[in-house]
């Protein structure tokens, strides 16, 4: 990632890779557009799934620390 590009939020990648699940859901979609929305998709999914793994990774240090 540039450093000129702002880090997506989890939620911020959640909210647009559930727009773009809505998109294929409700209507018929270009080829072409389609195409660029479903690799947009993938790497939002991809966000979502560090940004999870890094907070449960988190989740086990805190609990580890506190023996609990």
């Amino acid at each position: 990632m540039s450093p000129t590009k702002k880090e997506v939020t989890f939620k911020d990648a959640f909210e647009e890779l559930e727009k773009i699940a809505e998109k294929f859901e409700g209507e018929e979609v270009d080829l072409e557009k389609g195409l660029k929305d479903f690799e947009r998709g993938l790497e939002l999914a991809s966000i979502c799934k560090k940004k999870l793994g890094a907070l449960e990774a988190r989740v086990k240090e805190i609990q580890e620390k506190f023996e609990v």
